[in-house]
């Protein structure tokens, strides 16, 4: 039996050990190398304040040992000589990076030839490295068919031949929960489909066109995620508020000194008023969701919240008052 050491964090670590276990004997995960606990802490909270929006789509690499008899290790940098000796040990047939938080170097490529790879759940070469889920949705990925890769890991980032590709459709309605959610399930298939074509000796990997290449920065809810109602279209505005919505706590923007979230809103075009009327709250329908003016007709206001919690639209909007 051949032996893999996976680099990395999440549920795909926990999705790529159950797809070997029940479809492919010859190969086993044998350690798991993470970065340390103390920088998981944001993730598990959130993991844990939204666990009825994971369900089975969230893990901690942590319970590896208990759950499964594979070893884990911390470190705060994998390039180093230490943990390259640790990851030696174990004789690795391959090395697979599922969200390792480092950059692989060229010295750690060395010293494991043809054997470093990565599975990369967005369609390469574009949504190059580690953001996402909130992109696909602002650039109206929606409904739409992509593929996640696995590829070798070069010197650069996420630019290395393809060696497999595992499809996939993005809802027409989608949270970054159900992105994230549609691009886990790749984990499943592509580990199988990957390890097939290596075995293969006529297999020839797939070069990337790199002019076609997509790179997007991280985005930070608390930061990012303020709406402005003067600089989007309605689609757009839609958009933004589900690309900052679950498992996040939501686009947002403050009625005086009050901070709302939005998580969810419905554009109409029947109606539409002047530019200096954006961000006015200037009507409600029967259900008592309040109407917003924006660019090219307004929004109905679905669900907000307040600090994480569900609130009445009636206790905190004011007809006649801007959102700003």
């Amino acid at each position: 039996m051949k032996s893999i050491v996976l680099l990395g964090h999440g549920v795909g670590v926990k999705f790529v050990i159950d797809s070997l276990l029940k479809n492919n004997k010859n190969y086993r995960v044998i350690a798991v190398f993470t970065h340390p606990f103390k920088e998981h802490k944001r993730d598990l909270e959130l993991i844990e304040r939204r666990k009825d929006i994971y369900g089975e789509y969230a893990y901690n690499v942590f319970n590896l040992k208990q759950d499964y008899d594979i070893d884990v290790h911390e470190s705060d940098n994998i390039n180093t000589l230490e943990t390259v000796s640790k990851i030696k040990s174990y004789n690795p047939a391959y090395i697979i990076s599922i969200g390792c938080r480092n950059i692989l170097k060229v010295d750690f490529l060395r010293e494991f030839p043809q054997k470093v790879l990565n599975i990369h759940t967005t369609p390469l070469p574009t949504y190059r490295g580690a953001a996402s889920d909130s992109w696909m949705i602002l650039n109206n990925e929606l409904g739409k068919e992509k593929y996640g890769c696995m590829h070798y890991i070069d010197s650069g980032i996420d630019t290395g031949d393809i060696i497999a590709k595992s499809y996939y459709t993005i809802p027409k309605k989608s949270y970054p929960i159900d992105v994230f959610k549609s691009r886990m399930d790749v984990f499943h298939d592509i580990i199988i489909k990957g390890i097939t074509n290596l075995e293969d000796p006529n297999f020839i990997p797939e070069k990337q066109d790199s002019s076609r290449s997509t790179t997007f920065p991280r985005l930070y809810t608390p930061k990012d995620g303020h709406i402005d109602f003067n600089s989007y279209s309605g689609d757009e505005l839609i958009r933004f508020i589900l690309a900052f919505g679950y498992p996040f706590e939501g686009a947002f923007c403050f009625l005086e000194d009050q901070k709302i979230n939005i998580l969810d809103a419905e554009f109409c075009s029947d109606l539409s008023f002047h530019s200096f009327s954006h961000g006015l709250i200037f009507g409600k329908n029967e259900n008592n969701e309040y109407k917003v003016s924006v660019k090219g007709g307004y929004i109905i206001v679905k669900k907000v919240e307040i600090n994480g919690v569900f609130t009445k639209q009636s206790k905190v909007f004011r007809l006649g008052k801007y959102l700003k």
